[in-house]
């Protein structure tokens, strides 16, 4: 019995035991900039339990509280969940970004 609790809290540990999803709040710097939306890159360390990696995304200027300027940081909140669809492993949803 004992064995298996370490065995459980061991993988909830390390890999949430299932649980794909990641939320939280994420620092960005914006590269790009046009009428309909805007290029973002980390511009922070990359949050250890987000599911898979941030190199580039583009996000649609109706996400953004305040239009900004390319080279501005801004937090957005960053909900990813792990899916098996084709061609598709992980659907990530930027929403609710503001500059920081």
């Amino acid at each position: 019995m004992r064995k298996l609790v370490v065995v459980l809290l061991s993988c909830l540990a390390l890999t949430a035991c299932g649980d794909k999803r990641y939320e939280g709040d994420v620092k960005f710097k914006v590269t790009k900039a046009d009428s309909e939306g805007y290029e973002l890159a980390l511009a922070q360390e990359q949050p250890v339990d987000m599911i898979s990696d941030w190199y580039s995304g583009r996000v649609l200027a109706r996400e953004f509280s305040d239009p900004v300027a390319v080279g501005e940081v801004v937090k957005c909140h960053v909900t990813q969940e792990q899916v098996n669809e084709k061609h598709i492993s992980t659907r990530t949803q930027v929403t609710n970004c503001k500059k920081a």
